[in-house]
């Protein structure tokens, strides 16, 4: 469930190639908790980190 939070700290920011993007708040408590967005070039660099090959 969702509560507003009179202090809501920035956490993600949703890009899209389509239109607008949204961005992502939590509550400072709940802030160090929400994972970090996977990226399209993390998940690359940890695909080469662990020298994955698929072909």
């Amino acid at each position: 469930m969702r509560h507003p939070h009179r202090c809501p700290v920035l956490v993600d920011e949703v890009h899209a190639a389509t239109g607008p993007g949204h961005n992502v708040y939590a509550c400072p408590a709940h802030a160090p908790r929400v994972p970090v967005a996977l990226t399209p070039a993390a998940a690359l660099a940890y695909a080469l980190s662990k020298g994955r090959t698929d072909g």
